[in-house]
């Protein structure tokens, strides 16, 4: 009989602890983020509510989380084509242009990785993986505590983001009034009181398309890596305890629950695979450009502030893509580990 634990248990079968867990599903323990993705039309769950959780049950056509989540991807893609009303004939290689070719790198990104997890919802192959996986009572209480250490990190960032987009908006004397594109590039007017507050609202759809959803991608690969780690474990463990000699059974189980992780790793990969490809190259291509500005022409910006602001967006910039690149490599990492470990042991059993 095998001896591992397996990832997802029986429904009769009781936990080690007083109390058995009723956080099972990745959506009970990933809640608060969830929660928050929702607010921004990143998440929402097409299951009709009287079902349940049952994974099997059918789809509903529309509801109002969806409804919210077209009317952000429609914004987010109309703003990306808005932004090219700012260039100008008389645009000259400078900060300037380097400014505009910033925001558009950035808006794309925001805008596909808002697409990436619309379909990912839309299909339903996040819930499908939310549902489908049961957790252990320690794979759990790791995914709930890291959950909210998460939760809390992203909307921190987003309220200091915030507050640097007030100061840029509306006390940088009008350094940051081409975003109001084609307002003051191509059609001039005297206040801009109610453009820049209406910009500033839009922010937040932008700051929340570019941080949670690495913020949820980093989770993920945090909670595979976990698992895998599990299974490599038990079957160290295993090889420890029985002097090398694995039995058929346990070798089947490893297996299953080896295939089983790999699956959910392949359907993640299947939703949020353009999101993580736009993270890691426009996050690039930003990287470069902030460099060249602060390197060459940070004497052209006399306001610390701004240039403070730079400062962070480099700092912000880089940390998503460490995450981003961390996430696929801890990946490749457990699952190339553990599945030579498995291939060793099948042949030596053989």
């Amino acid at each position: 009989m095998s001896k591992i634990v397996p990832v997802e248990l029986e429904s009769g079968m009781m936990d080690r602890d007083i109390m058995p867990s009723r956080d099972r599903t990745m959506t009970d323990c990933l809640r608060p983020l969830l929660k928050s993705m929702r607010v921004f039309g990143l998440y929402f769950d097409r299951r009709s509510e009287s079902v349940g959780d049952n994974p099997d049950a059918k789809s509903c056509k529309w509801n109002g989380w969806m409804i919210h989540a077209v009317f952000a991807v429609a914004l987010l893609w109309i703003n990306f084509v808005r932004m090219f009303s700012v260039f100008r004939s008389d645009d000259d290689f400078g900060l300037v242009l380097f400014n505009k070719l910033l925001y558009i790198i950035w808006m794309l990104q925001c805008a596909v990785s808002q697409t990436s997890f619309f379909a990912a919802s839309h299909l339903g192959k996040l819930q499908d993986v939310f549902l489908k996986m049961k957790l252990s009572n320690d794979c759990a209480k790791y995914l709930r505590r890291i959950a909210v250490v998460c939760t809390v990190v992203a909307w921190s960032i987003i309220t200091l983001s915030s507050a640097i987009f007030v100061y840029g908006l509306f006390f940088s004397n009008g350094y940051m009034d081409f975003m109001l594109a084609p307002i003051q590039s191509h059609v001039t007017i005297s206040n801009l009181l109610i453009p820049r507050v209406i910009m500033y609202f839009f922010g937040f759809y932008l700051l929340s398309a570019h941080i949670f959803p690495q913020t949820m991608t980093f989770l993920l690969a945090m909670l595979l890596s976990y698992q895998f780690k599990f299974v490599e474990k038990e079957l160290e463990r295993c090889l420890g305890s029985q002097d090398g000699l694995v039995e058929d059974s346990e070798i089947e189980s490893m297996r299953q629950q080896h295939q089983k992780i790999a699956m959910s790793v392949s359907n993640i990969d299947d939703c949020l695979m353009f999101s993580n490809a736009s993270a890691f190259c426009c996050q690039l291509s930003c990287v470069i450009i902030l460099l060249y500005m602060l390197a060459f022409y940070n004497s052209f910006i006399d306001d610390p502030v701004v240039i403070t602001a730079y400062v962070f967006w480099m700092f912000l910039t880089c940390a998503g893509l460490t995450f981003t690149a961390a996430g696929g490599i801890i990946i490749n990492y457990r699952v190339s580990t553990l599945s030579v470990l498995t291939l060793v042991i099948v042949i030596f059993t053989n």
